[in-house]
């Protein structure tokens, strides 16, 4: 059967499959009234609160507030790209595929970067016998140079740009793939000169942006990367996933580090397990990219106070999916594993690999080196700073080890250690970076978000979608929060029995599956005000908290003591209890 669209084929799929039946497939679920319900897959949980519509055809977690189509829910699931999965689904409903040009909408932009490839690549050879001479001086052999797929951008302004204009390429399609700049006056320039180049591939190895690093002395930035394009999402990809993947599916930890270069170094010293985070800190996306093929996951990321904040982030949003997480460290005279495996070969890198212990215990240690620790406020902050960390933990047994220790560390009693982190697990909002206890007195209806009941109010009402731009801007100005503004003033709100390209976005459609999900009578724009008054309690709460974790850490700046006495007035207004 012939399409008129591309949408008309999507449409026509979607129709076709029954997301209870597919969802079933991995997902035990028992009915309840509409919905089905079980166990979340995108996240840890013994309840379930994992919801499917049969109604409505989405589903949704009142946990994690993952939501979506059909579509959604495998993209998330396998990590598979959209068109991917509506052509899957389509075949198994006898739904033939569209061709070739219609299925990938992208086509055109993947051209461009495979020919952007092809330049740096013939590049590198004409320029390969100095290119040598930076990589020997990094260490880096020559089985690395065509694993990772090396390449050059000459200093040349135009030289790709006439490249891809000679073979047809529009300027817009350049722009689009992240490969040019263009100029005020409507022309462009490349992206990159005089770089070393690193291909970025996507999970099935297909090339979707450059990283450039610089190669002469005082040329900056040091990287250049793609821009987001449609192709490429920093959030959502780790530089050498596909390569690193078979050695995953054999068993081994996925080792994760800064930059390129040390995820050359490592694959150079045979740990093919290694990927590269891209400039981001790691996200739900990347986690649930390493959950479908590896259970425990080692972090060698800087060791400066920046690196040491990151591996804590990454401990917290890995741990969330049920990944066990150690820390790997470095000589106190290197920086990375680069560096490492320049000074002192690939065997140095292996052995401090096969030193890791986990990220918990990591930390515990690291307290047993402070002084102080038999004055009684400091075991009290420490012990607050190191409360989410093995809260974190969801083994048990693993867990009542870590209490044990940071209790034997600390000289306190166990119980008391324990009755600590007893009550902290019965706050139900926590603000701030250390989670101090303090609840939001907000209409927080059935667990969810503020976000989805103001945006679904706000569907009642658009008339107030400017009120609440003005009122709290930086909420409104945050991307999935933006697009559905956009929507409901336009009047293009994604529909559950509709499709829209909405849906196809895992952070919009989540919020789309949630507002639909939790449907509520109006209750005109007085809630609105309410919502309104609880998202800025919220903000000035969790900028308090952060205040305060600077001021711990020393920075009492005049700045911020300003910001102090600025929040002061506001935070007076709003009700907040301690507990615990």
């Amino acid at each position: 059967m012939a399409y008129e669209s591309r949408q008309a084929w999507i449409d026509a799929v979607r129709q076709s499959v029954d997301i209870v039946e597919v969802v079933g497939r991995h997902v035990a679920l028992k009915r309840k009234g509409r919905h089905w319900w079980g166990i979340c897959p995108f996240h840890a949980e013994k309840t379930p609160s994992f919801s499917v519509d049969a109604q409505q055809q989405l589903f949704y977690c009142f946990g994690c507030h993952e939501g979506g189509t059909v579509f959604t829910f495998l993209m998330r699931l396998e990590g598979r790209e959209f068109l991917d999965v509506v052509e899957s689904l389509g075949e198994a409903a006898g739904i033939a595929r569209m061709d070739q040009e219609d299925h990938d909408p992208y086509g055109r932009l993947r051209a461009v970067l495979e020919w952007s490839h092809e330049y740096f690549h013939e590049s590198f050879r004409r320029n390969a016998e100095h290119l040598y001479d930076y990589l020997d001086g990094r260490g880096v052999d020559r089985p690395m140079v065509d694993r990772f797929q090396l390449g050059f951008a000459p200093d040349s302004w135009h030289g790709l740009t006439d490249l891809l204009r000679r073979r047809g390429v529009a300027v817009e399609d350049m722009v689009q793939a992240g490969v040019v700049v263009r100029r005020d006056d409507g022309g462009a320039y490349d992206r990159w000169r005089n770089r070393l180049m690193f291909p970025i591939w996507d999970k099935d190895g297909r090339i979707v942006a450059f990283g450039g690093r610089a190669l002469n002395p005082g040329q900056d930035p040091k990287y250049i990367n793609s821009p987001q394009t449609p192709l490429f999402h920093k959030g959502r990809l780790l530089y050498g996933g596909h390569l690193a993947r078979p050695s995953w599916r054999k068993g081994e930890r996925a080792l994760i580090v800064e930059g390129y270069f040390d995820v050359v170094a490592c694959h150079q010293a045979g740990l093919t397990q290694a990927v590269g985070q891209l400039g981001t800190a790691l996200t739900d996306d990347h986690a649930r990219f390493l959950v479908r093929y590896t259970q425990e996951v080692d972090l060698l990321l800087d060791q400066d106070s920046a690196g040491q904040e990151a591996m804590r982030r990454a401990f917290l949003s890995l741990s969330a999916f049920g990944l066990r997480v150690n820390v790997v460290t470095l000589p106190a005279d290197v920086k990375d594993p680069s560096e490492l495996v320049q000074k002192r070969g690939v065997d140095a890198l292996v052995k401090q690999i096969q030193q890791r212990v986990p990220y918990v215990q990591h930390e515990i240690e690291q307290v047993g080196q402070l002084g102080g620790l038999v004055n009684p406020r400091r075991q009290a902050e420490i012990v607050d700073t190191l409360k989410p960390l093995i809260r974190a933990v969801q083994d048990p047994v693993e867990q009542a080890g870590y209490r044990e220790m940071l209790a034997k560390t600390l000289r306190i009693h166990p119980q008391i250690l324990s009755q600590s982190l007893r009550s902290a697990q019965e706050v139900r909002h926590t603000i701030g970076k250390n989670r101090h206890n303090m609840e939001v007195t907000a209409p927080a209806r059935r667990g969810q978000p503020i976000d989805v009941w103001l945006l679904a109010a706000l569907m009642k009402h658009p008339d107030q979608v400017e009120r609440v731009k003005e009122a709290v801007p930086n909420w409104a100005a945050q991307e999935r929060i933006r697009a559905v503004l956009d929507d409901i003033e336009t009047g293009q709100v994604a529909e559950p029995d509709q499709w829209s390209s909405r849906w196809a976005d895992p952070e919009v459609g989540s919020l789309y599956a949630a507002i639909w999900q939790n449907q509520e009578p109006d209750g005109g724009t007085e809630v609105i005000e309410d919502l309104i008054r609880a998202l800025q309690q919220d903000s000035a709460l969790r900028r308090y908290a952060e205040i305060r974790e600077l001021a711990r850490q020393g920075d009492l700046s005049p700045d911020l003591l300003e910001e102090v006495k600025q929040l002061g007035p506001q935070l007076e207004r709003y009700q907040f209890r301690k507990e615990g």
